[in-house]
């Protein structure tokens, strides 16, 4: 039998309504829970906290749906599916405030779906000849007993922009993502089959309303953490994304725990812009984490990561988090929000001047010569960057792949290529480049331009790096989320214009209109936004001994995907180009993760 309880943290497994699922159950031990269909066979299982799962039932016992995560409770008691006619599809609509999981049974057909970000994704396998889901890959991995996908593992050596195929995917064989447009149906013969339940919304609305939009998606978002019952905390950088959070969730006169981490970098005035915010928050508890006492980067690096499905994507920054995580929970938090996902969703696609040009071509000239005199663009670039964009994605990912070259990594402007770091190996492009031909030749989504296609990878790969510090935070008793990153919120910023989420003249122009009236206006004027590059180098350095430990017996190595002499000899001499801090923070993640999914 297979013995899932090393898989710390919340999963659940989701079975077709079939006789063989019966027979998967048995395979396991030491499931705590489960829910059966109507007919006796196994539904939901695996584990969870109870505050987090909600299930409903029809009057019938016929139908049944439920959501895992932090949810409006008001609107999922709403009886929109327990009272209607069962049809699955309805549920298209069906969008609360929040972030979870939604599963949903009528009896006969079971739906499973996580949210657009992929921050929730669910994962899908044959298993005994039938389709069985879940929302953790490796809990799917093991049942199946697959090992790790090792094309999968060469494309996060990526050093590329704007690639889907690395966001959320699957880091095992035989085990595929859900689209995150998608939901999964499972049906009564065993087999699923996919359902498109969202497009990209039209980006039509002018300021005040696309405002008033995120204004309310926002607050509601926040107030779902607010009456979650758990004591609730929040960053408190001094970037606007975090202080709107505060704001919010101060409306409700309830004592908020905030979060600052002081000065870290050279040049960095976060600090005084969360000590302004304060100054206006009612009912505050401000805990501070100086500079000294933050671990280096990759402090941690000899020890065991806590087990995750995936790579981390912030490996260097494991003992930053932890020690964030144990000075909220220290403080009685539960609940920690932060302000992730906010550039992203804010903001939107780098491509949107290009596009503007189609509907509003006088706008888009304002705006280029704008950019052109603030960001310092040369014409070359700007007629680079129309060029490299007048093909659709599948077109230009063909192209892409095709130009993967591995490189030293001193070029900042090499656009027209994927770049893979120094250490990289022929048989690792070569996997690579199989994966993004296979992805061109597959790919099907609807294309509604790069300013769309941009807007949703940053969201995911935001979303991606995000989940990286949910087992930290897990594992010192301390649940952590983005509202930025919901559903609600996520489409509330994407139904503005591009001219409204974006423009030369002003920071986050569509949150400082969202805003009018909850955050000072001192706040909401800031313009600087900080950046760790000298944190980043200072790590590399005092680490270098730890880095270079990590290179012997490499198991990337025994993939063929690295020349490990390479890579110890570029973290012994610290001659280090602009993209080679994160190119080894990618490539350590990836071993370490390796080292640690090998039972000892």
């Amino acid at each position: 039998m297979l013995d899932v309880a090393r898989f710390v943290g919340e999963w659940v497994v989701i079975l077709p309504d079939h006789p063989k699922a019966a027979q998967i159950v048995k395979e396991l031990s030491n499931v705590e829970q489960r829910i059966n269909y109507p007919s006796g066979n196994p539904w939901l299982l695996g584990q969870w906290d109870s505050s987090d799962f909600d299930l409903r039932i029809s009057p019938d016992s016929m139908k049944q749906i439920a959501v895992l995560g932090l949810v409006d409770k008001k609107s999922f008691a709403s009886e929109v599916f327990t009272q209607g006619n069962g049809d699955l599809h309805s549920l298209d609509t069906f969008r609360p405030a929040g972030c979870f999981h939604l599963f949903a049974s009528n009896g006969e057909i079971s739906r499973v779906q996580g949210t657009l970000s992929g921050l929730r994704s669910i994962y899908q396998a044959e298993h005994q000849g039938i389709t069985i889901a879940a929302t953790r890959s490796d809990v799917l991995a093991a049942i199946i007993g697959t090992s790790v996908d090792v094309g999968q593992l060469a494309l996060r050596l990526l050093i590329s922009e704007h690639v889907l195929t690395t966001l959320n995917a699957a880091m095992w064989e035989k085990v595929t993502t859900v689209k995150h447009d998608f939901a999964l149906f499972l049906s009564t013969n065993g087999k699923g089959h996919m359902h498109r339940r969202w497009d990209v919304p039209a980006a039509d609305l002018g300021a005040k309303e696309a405002g008033l939009l995120l204004r309310d998606a926002l607050s509601e978002a926040v107030k779902v953490r607010s009456n979650s019952g758990k004591k609730l905390s929040s960053d408190l950088s001094g970037g606007l994304d975090s202080t709107t959070l505060c704001f919010l969730a101060s409306q409700g006169n309830v004592p908020l725990t905030t979060m600052t981490l002081l000065e870290c970098d050279i040049g960095d005035d976060d600090p005084f812009w969360a000590d302004v915010a304060a100054s206006h928050l009612p009912n505050l508890n401000r805990l501070k984490v100086a500079e000294d006492d933050m671990p280096l980067h990759y402090s941690d690096l000899e020890n065991p990561a806590p087990l995750s499905e995936e790579p981390y994507s912030c490996l260097e920054n494991i003992g930053a988090f932890r020690l964030l995580a144990q000075t909220v929970r220290k403080s009685g938090s539960e609940l920690h929000m932060t302000g992730d996902g906010g550039d992203e969703t804010l903001m939107g696609g780098a491509s949107g001047i290009l596009e503007m040009f189609r509907k509003r071509p006088l706008t888009a000239m304002r705006y280029r010569h704008a950019y052109r005199a603030f960001e310092h663009w040369r014409w070359r670039d700007v007629f680079m960057h129309a060029w490299d964009k007048r093909s659709q994605y599948p077109e230009w990912l063909k192209k892409r792949a095709a130009s993967i070259q591995i490189s030293p990594l001193e070029n900042q402007d090499e656009e027209n290529v994927i770049q893979m770091p120094p250490w990289a190996t022929k048989h690792a492009v070569e996997l690579i480049r199989d994966k993004l031909f296979e992805e061109a030749e597959t790919y099907s989504d609807p294309w509604r331009g790069w300013t769309a296609h941009h807007t949703v990878w940053g969201i995911r790969q935001s979303a991606y790096m995000f989940r990286s510090s949910i087992p930290i935070y897990r594992d010192e008793g301390v649940q952590i989320t983005a509202p930025f990153l919901d559903d609600n919120v996520m489409e509330a910023c994407m139904r503005a214009s591009t001219h409204v989420r974006n423009n030369p003249w002003s920071y986050k122009p569509l949150l400082q209109e969202a805003m009018q009236g909850i955050v000072p206006q001192e706040n909401l004027s800031r313009t600087t936004k900080s950046e760790g590059s000298n944190i980043e180098y200072q790590g590399l350095r005092a680490n270098a001994e730890k880095l270079v430990a990590l290179c012997e017996n490499s198991f990337l190595e025994e993939l063929g995907l690295i020349d490990s002499k390479i890579l110890r000899g570029i973290c012994t001499t610290q001659n280090l180009s602009v993209f080679m801090p994160y190119a080894i923070s990618i490539s350590m993640s990836c071993e370490r993760w390796l080292r640690d999914i090998v039972p000892n």
